[in-house]
């Protein structure tokens, strides 16, 4: 096995790829060693959850909400006269639950913390040129990749303590796993489609939303293995089965139900559907969802909010089909209407960045994931092959994530971060050709030859 890796590094893939991996580790390794938030340093975002609930896992406490830690910028308790920790489901466990692995090793390190992040964000940028690689060619691996090493926000979340870097990574290596392991067999390995099964849904519990695209990946099982489909799906269906089944027993222990997603869903649907919502978060209508149950406990408001957020959005929704029709394109552009998450999230209610370096930021961002967009969109007869399932297996993320949050939940530039995965990979085929239209071109007016020919043969010009 170790010789079958020296030759493959001795490729022109193999060296490509330890090319990439090294561009996208450098890279984060200076954004992280130049910008590093802390969720301990008293500011209020999401890392706050991450890291708490980490910490109290490492400590053997269970998967608990702590009031303590939520504050106001300016110090507030914003859950004053709450002081007890209480089991909850409220978010996916997957990301703490890694983090309180971690911790437990290095005494609660947020540098080991980051220093996770930092692998895996550049681990998902060789997880990238090879999916590309399977799907294209050695030079759209390379674009891609690339691309995804040097992408801002992706760069930039790598920074914050948050689960989109750490879902990249498992995102790429389900499809990478799907289009090389189970797409290109006829029969691929029962055992590992148990691994397969198990890895998606364990990345549908890092981001909840995910848990879904796992039907999309049985169904292009079914489609590509047709009659011998069976045993494939039973097992794919097993290892997800071994992920969810913990976490629904879990849930019927200590809160009372059994939970197959999080108690967080039915708030993010009110949010969306709601006679004040424009289609954005909205910490007031979830707000206004808990107020109903003062007097209860955490875990019944929790349970109750929960409940009766899903309740309310799916009635006005049914009410209201005009409105909700004209959500879907505010949905829509809060979704895409920049690509600022990765700065904004650096800079919370801690800023690392001033406003001018900040807004600098979010520019050359948005204009980069935009410009990936439009040259997509611009090759996609280079790429578009719908008979094709290794492609609609990555391309439809896409759709998927225009469904979830444009049409059922909110819209938010944070939550087109999978989208970079495909896009990247797509836009990777117009650089291609691209990069060989202009050295074609090159070598027409050089009469056949390259600059280093060139160079050869007539010598460096002159300082």
């Amino acid at each position: 096995m170790i010789e079958g890796v020296r030759a493959h590094v001795r490729t022109p893939g193999g060296r490509w790829l330890l090319a990439i991996l090294a561009l996208a580790f450098v890279v984060r390794v200076l954004a992280v060693g130049y910008v590093h938030p802390n969720p301990r340093d008293g500011r209020y975002d999401d890392s706050v959850w991450y890291d708490t609930t980490a910490r109290h896992l490492a400590a053997g406490d269970g998967y608990v909400f702590d009031p303590t830690v939520w504050k106001t910028a300016d110090g507030t308790r914003i859950y004053p006269n709450e002081n007890t920790l209480s089991p909850t489901a409220l978010w996916p466990p997957g990301y703490p639950a890694t983090l309180a692995v971690l911790y437990k090793a290095t005494g609660n390190s947020v540098n080991a913390a980051r220093l996770l992040n930092l692998l895996f964000g550049a681990v998902t940028a060789g997880l990238v040129f090879l999916i590309a690689r399977r799907l294209f060619d050695l030079l759209a691996a390379i674009f891609a990749g690339a691309t995804i090493a040097l992408l801002p926000a992706h760069v930039l979340f790598t920074t914050v303590l948050l689960s989109e870097t750490y879902f990249g990574f498992l995102l790429a290596a389900t499809l990478a796993v799907f289009v090389y392991f189970v797409l290109d067999r006829d029969r691929p390995n029962l055992l590992l489609l148990v691994g397969l099964g198990a890895l998606t849904v364990f990345a549908g519990y890092v981001r909840g939303e995910f848990l879904a695209y796992s039907g999309l990946l049985a169904l292009l099982i079914a489609v590509h293995l047709r009659q011998k489909a069976l045993l494939p799906l039973a097992a794919f269906a097993i290892g997800g089965a071994a992920i969810v089944v913990p976490w629904v027993v879990r849930n019927e222990a200590q809160m009372g139900e059994a939970i197959v997603g999080t108690t967080g869903s039915g708030r993010v649907a009110w949010q969306g559907h709601n006679p004040e919502t424009d289609g954005g978060a909205s910490l007031i209508a979830t707000t206004q969802l808990e107020s109903k149950f003062d007097g209860l406990s955490r875990k019944e408001i929790e349970l109750q909010s929960n409940h009766e957020g899903s309740r309310m959005a799916r009635q006005w929704a049914l009410n209201h089909k005009l409105q909700e029709l004209a959500l879907v394109p505010k949905r829509l552009y809060r979704l895409f209407r920049s690509d600022e998450s990765g700065v904004t999230w650096v800079q919370s209610n801690k800023p690392w960045l001033g406003t001018e370096g900040a807004d600098r930021l979010i520019r050359v961002s948005s204009f980069t994931f935009y410009g990936l967009i439009a040259l997509a969109l611009a090759s996609a007869r280079l790429w578009w092959r719908p008979r094709d399932p290794r492609f609609w297996a990555v391309f439809g993320i896409v759709p998927f994530y225009m469904l979830i949050f444009g049409v059922l939940f909110i819209g938010d530039p944070r939550y087109h971060y999978a989208m970079y995965l495909p896009i990247a990979i797509f836009a990777s085929t117009g650089m291609a050709a691209l990069w060989r239209m202009t050295a074609a071109q090159w070598r027409d007016v050089m009469g056949g030859r390259s600059l280093v020919a060139l160079l050869r043969t007539f010598g460096t010009p002159a300082p």
